[in-house]
């Protein structure tokens, strides 16, 4: 636990000793711990850590926050609270056009000003996306005047229509921008001249990229605040209500309630009752829901999209009414919306965490244009040569046309080998002069013969009269040709579809082609693929008997076709029980795509009873382009088969109409009822890895597999990273500190990107991007995945951060801890979060890959999709997705067992009725019961006439709720359940409630997962706004020049001056100490574990990646960032060096 002088400066009392506990709590915990192997365990003991942390401010961390943040948003709130509640002007009728910023009256007279000089104003930017990201139209309203600008690209004569800035050419300084803080020439703005202003608008992010003083380096005062964040949080839904809220505006009806999303009915009234507290996002929707009345007029927003700064010009006056509507709009949500947020959400730490989320900022440098060069010019290499080896393939599939060759192939049999013949002309009868000008070489044609002379030219000159000569004839007969010929007669149709008519050769063939896989010969398991039209792509396993084989699936003439005696002879029926399940694969889903599909699941929130559900829309959204859902279901169990080889499992079989063959379905990401529309996407490339999927034409097949993994994922990703808006400054706007820096290079160029950050874009209140908050880590062989390494410090700067270690199995293991004894790591869930080790198989991701057999990194994932809130339908999804080979039937007794380990089985807590039943048989009526048990006492009572009519009621009608025993999760998950099934589910430590949507008494019981998972989740949102406020706390007052840099999920970077990075490194563990002590504080446990205390490390670095150790080798950055940049690896200081380096003190 703590050092006696860290906890008396933080909890303020005597440290409490542990040991000292009533003798039936420490009985319960030696007996759960003992149940669960992990009681005398040994632990380890850590070194003391002494530092004199600054003083609270208040009488505890409660007092102390609230005071931090209120001093940090109080400014913000009173100008916000003195805009709602005081009228505005009337819409001007007539606009100014004009450069730069013009002021209305409401007397109608107007003025030209630098900016609107107001203390708290709502703003709305329009774009002409076919210019670029650059603003050209913008409004903003105060309680005393609208303002109007306007981009001096309305005003400058431009050549033609097209775009100023186009491709990886656009380049944007901080003229094209807005300015709301200084003058239109100003390039800097000093700390005195700084106001705290706070700017409102609906998914501000987008507006606030477009403000010139945000790009500065040093920041300002001036801050975002999101209506659209402030509805979600408030309002916000799941995607199946989004589903039902989109099919009510379309007219279409509810899904099922049958359906995957939903098992079971809902009650009409509950369904109805939701839906009058919700919406969508979009500032329509947002507006009708607090407002009412009619819809916002979106009539005019067409021309931003697809009109061009003329045509904008032209309509002026009635585009800017538009922009200022949705202004207006905008001020009216945030009227009616703030007052409901601020009673939702009352602690000042979420306003302030929200306000300063909402500063994020990337620096980059003159290494951002050229990874795009880069980037793009290895993608367009690698492409060329991967479509060059794929037309070699198609050509030389061609020749298999010789002797029929194709008839015999299992790949190529069942393509169009269907050939045009060629029309020729019948020759006119020629006189023998003729007939001896054509065909008698020696006489003179038209063609020309080789010249006297020919020693004096040179080889190729007359090898080409050679060869003329000696072709005349032949080419003497294109006379005969008809004028429109067939396209490419004598090759087969499938080939033809490849080619251009114009070229008549082969165009851009790329690995999307659905021919392609057959054209390489690809196996699975070392069988042939083939597909289907109803099931996609899939595999044949022969060795079927031929009885039970239809033809009346797929076409019986192709069915004929297929050359059974061949594929037998390549894929011979395999012995009984040869299939080794045990064999380790790489699985259809890496550990980071699946850990970063679960944030991606926390960020929608879950379906009404299992996220599996909602796993496979996450997965079938992003897998669009390469898959195919089956049109019925109904179909595809038509197709199944009750008959199967021995010595093969798999998804399937299915009877395709190919005689002699089983057809497996290719293994989906989505789900076994999902299509696969393309073997070679990116989510295959694991199973070219492991050798599960081959191709076996030739070795320029290997080859093609190799070039698509390289570029697959800059193919993915490019549009986004080269969309991203840049801007870049000039020298006279970077700080001193920048430009007297050594390493600062006057030829350079540094600019920054502002990511567009939704602070609270999901239902559990976690921050959404696009780009960045997804950017996976750099791979060798991912061409462009060291974009997040383009993140690079201006000279005389440091990028300084942390990762918050485990930190939401942290949070459910604490709140578990709290419920059952009120000591850390009294449940084994928090003893194994706290003191479990990799090393002796003691840490709870060993465990659960012990009890199930499965690799440790899988195992993670399983945790924490557990924790929050999938079921075992989600664990045996993914169990079969990480190893393919494993049978239905082993990945559900898989995650049976492995559930029950963890989460538990099933009890019940009875009710009065319950507990009178109980007690009238003879068993204890305050305890819990299973199913079992509740049903052998109704046996019992029923042989009772007076207790007949309780052993008839319902199991709903005989308990309380239902709970969790004997897992090493089971208390946590118990407490969990309590919060999500309370009247109004809040957070334990912030108290901030739960949307509208998920109440109770608007949804009843349903929606259990997405409520247990907002418990956590939304803790876990607290915990990162209490940083944010500690982080800012110390910075201004200790003088810290640093500032946000960004969150991604549980890690944080600040931008911090170079002199100054070890102090913001101590200000971070303080920070980290700070926080944990306040959910320990809240939850009732005044002390903490050393062990989680602090971060286990503090990097700082020169550049944004995920270990400072990484040199970030890609086919685009081939040396690494040292050798390719000149970029150094960065340093990681535990908390015993950063008090070595500090003395321990946060003063300069």
């Amino acid at each position: 636990m703590l050092p006696r002088s860290l906890h008396q400066q933080i909890f303020k009392t005597k440290a409490v000793n542990y040991n000292v506990m009533s003798n039936e709590t420490l009985a319960k915990i030696t007996d759960h711990l003992t149940q669960h192997n992990l009681w005398g365990r040994p632990t380890p003991t850590l070194p003391n850590v002494e530092i004199k942390l600054p003083a609270l401010l208040g009488k505890n961390l409660p007092e102390h926050f609230e005071r931090i943040a209120k001093k940090q948003c109080k400014t913000y709130v009173e100008n916000l609270q003195q805009l709602i509640t005081h009228p505005v002007p009337d819409i001007p009728t007539v606009w100014n056009l004009a450069p730069g910023w013009t002021r209305y009256n409401e007397n109608g007279e107007t003025s030209s000003v630098d900016y609107p000089d107001e203390d708290a104003y709502v703003f709305d930017v329009e774009v002409c996306v076919k210019e670029g990201h650059a603003p050209t139209l913008a409004t903003a309203l105060s309680n005393s005047y609208w303002y109007s600008w306007c981009s001096h690209q309305l005003f400058e004569q431009k050549n033609g229509d097209g775009p100023i800035m186009t491709g990886l050419d656009r380049h944007y300084g901080t003229r094209d921008l807005i300015n709301l803080e200084t003058k239109p020439e100003q390039d800097r703005l000093a700390l005195r001249d700084q106001k705290e202003r706070l700017v409102i608008g609906h998914n501000v992010s987008y507006d606030r990229a477009r403000i010139k003083e945000q790009y500065f380096i040093e920041g300002t005062k001036l801050r975002f605040l999101d209506t659209m964040s402030m509805h979600i949080a408030v309002s916000g839904i799941t995607s199946y209500q989004r589903t039902v809220l989109m099919a009510g505006k379309k007219g279409t009806a509810l899904p099922n309630k049958t359906s995957s999303f939903k098992p079971g009915g809902w009650r009409t009234e509950e369904i109805l009752e939701w839906q009058n507290v919700s919406s969508c996002n979009g500032l329509n929707d947002v507006y009708k829901l607090y407002c009412g009345g009619a819809e916002l007029d979106k009539e005019k927003r067409s021309i931003f999209v697809t009109g061009s700064l003329s045509e904008i010009k032209e309509d002026f006056q009635q585009l800017v009414t538009y922009c200022a509507r949705d202004t207006l709009a905008t001020y009216r949500v945030l009227a009616n919306l703030y007052p409901q947020y601020q009673s939702r959400f009352p602690h000042p730490v979420t306003m302030a965490g929200m306000l300063e989320m909402g500063s994020a900022y990337l620096p980059v440098n003159r290494n951002w244009p050229r990874y795009l060069r880069d980037s793009e010019d290895a993608y367009r290499e690698l492409e060329n040569e991967l479509t060059h080896s794929l037309k070699k393939e198609a050509d030389l599939a061609c020749h298999s046309m010789t002797n029929g060759e194709y008839r015999k192939d299992p790949w190529l049999w069942d393509l169009d080998w269907s050939v045009q013949p060629i029309k020729v002309k019948k020759p006119p009868k020629a006189t023998k002069k003729k007939k001896a000008e054509l065909f008698n070489p020696e006489v003179k044609t038209e063609f020309r013969t080789i010249d006297q002379n020919a020693d004096e030219e040179d080889d190729d000159s007359i090898e080409l009269r050679q060869l003329e000569k000696q072709f005349q004839n032949l080419m003497a007969t294109r006379s005969l040709l008809y004028k429109n010929s067939p396209f490419l007669p004598g090759y087969p149709a499938w080939y033809r579809t490849l080619c251009d008519r114009k070229l008549e050769s082969l165009v851009e063939i790329s690995t999307s082609s659905q021919v392609v896989p057959q054209l390489l010969k690809l196996t699975w398991d070392g069988y042939p693929l083939h597909h289907s039209r109803e099931l996609g792509w899939g595999y044949l396993v022969p060795g079927r008997p031929l009885e039970l084989s239809s033809t009346n699936v797929d076409s019986a003439d192709d069915a004929a076709q297929f050359p059974l005696q061949q594929a037998l002879k390549l894929f011979p029926p395999r012995a009984s029980g040869n299939q080794d399940h045990s064999k380790i694969t790489k699985g259809i889903i890496s550990t980071e795509e699946a850990m970063r599909l679960l944030n991606v699941m926390d960020s929608s929130t879950a379906d009404p009873v299992d996220i599996a559900a909602l796993w496979q829309a996450a997965r079938a959204s992003r897998m669009s382009s390469d898959s195919s859902p089956s049109d019925s279901k109904t179909k595809n169990v038509a197709l199944k088969t009750g008959d199967r080889p021995s010595w093969h499992e798999g998804i399937g079989p299915f009877d395709v109409g190919i005689p002699g063959c089983w057809f497996f379905r290719l293994p989906h990401k989505a789900g076994v009822d999902n299509n696969v529309g393309n073997p070679l996407a990116k989510d295959y490339l694991s199973k070219i890895e492991d050798g599960t999927l081959k191709a076996t034409s030739s070795s320029i097949a290997e080859h093609v597999l190799r070039l698509n993994k390289n570029i697959i994922y800059w193919r993915n990703a490019r549009d986004r990273i080269t969309s991203q808006m840049v801007v870049w400054l000039k020298s006279s706007q970077l700080p001193r500190s920048v430009t007297k820096s050594q390493q600062f290079d006057p030829s350079g160029s540094y600019g920054a990107i502002l990511p567009l950050i939704v602070t609270s874009g999901t239902l559990t209140r976690r921050a959404v991007e696009s780009t960045w908050m997804t950017a996976s880590n750099a791979y060798k062989d991912r061409l462009g995945s060291e974009l997040k390494a383009m993140v690079q410090c201006p000279p005389g700067f440091s990028l300084v951060g942390a990762d918050v270690d485990s930190q939401e199995l942290w949070i459910a293991s604490i709140i578990g801890d709290a419920h059952f004894a009120g000591q850390h790591g009294s449940t084994a869930f928090g003893w194994m979060t706290l003191q479990g080790k990799k090393n002796d198989g003691t840490d709870m991701h060993s465990r659960t890959a012990s009890t199930v057999s499965i690799s440790r990194d899988h195992a993670k994932v399983l945790n924490y999709g557990r924790i929050y809130g999938a079921g075992e339908r989600f664990a045996k999804t993914l169990l079969m997705q990480f190893n393919h080979r494993l049978t239905e039937r082993e990945a559900v007794e898989k995650a049976r067992a492995m559930y029950s380990a963890t989460k538990g089985d099933t009890v019940y807590e009875l009710n009065h009725n319950g507990r009178l039943l109980a007690a009238s048989v003879g068993v204890a009526a305050d305890q819990t019961v299973n199913r079992d048990e509740l049903n052998e006492i109704r046996k019992k009572a029923r042989k009772m006439p007076e207790l007949s009519h309780l052993a008839r009621m319902t199991t709903e009608a005989l308990i309380d709720r239902k709970m969790w025993a004997g897992g090493t999760e089971s208390h946590m998950f118990n407490k969990l359940e309590e919060i999500a099934q309370s009247e109004s589910p809040e957070t334990p430590v912030l108290h901030c409630r739960i949307s509208r949507a998920l109440e109770p008494r608007n949804v009843g019981q349903e929606f259990m997962t997405s409520r247990v998972n907002w418990v956590v989740q939304s803790s876990a949102v607290d915990y990162l706004h209490l940083m944010l406020v500690a982080m800012r706390y110390l910075f201004d007052h200790y003088k810290i020049d640093g500032r946000f840099c960004i969150s991604i999920h549980d890690e944080v970077r600040y931008l911090v001056k170079e002199e100054d990075k070890f102090r913001a490194a101590l200000a971070l563990q303080i920070t980290n100490l700070w926080t944990r002590s306040m959910f320990a504080h809240q939850l009732n446990m005044n002390d903490l574990p050393l062990s989680v205390a602090f971060f286990s490390s503090v990097d700082i670095d020169a550049v944004l990646r995920k270990e400072t150790n990484m040199d970030c080798e890609t086919p685009s950055n081939p040396y690494g960032l040292r050798q390719g940049y000149g970029v150094p690896y960065g340093s990681s200081y535990d908390i015993y060096q950063i008090l070595e380096k500090t003395k321990g003190s946060l003063e300069s």
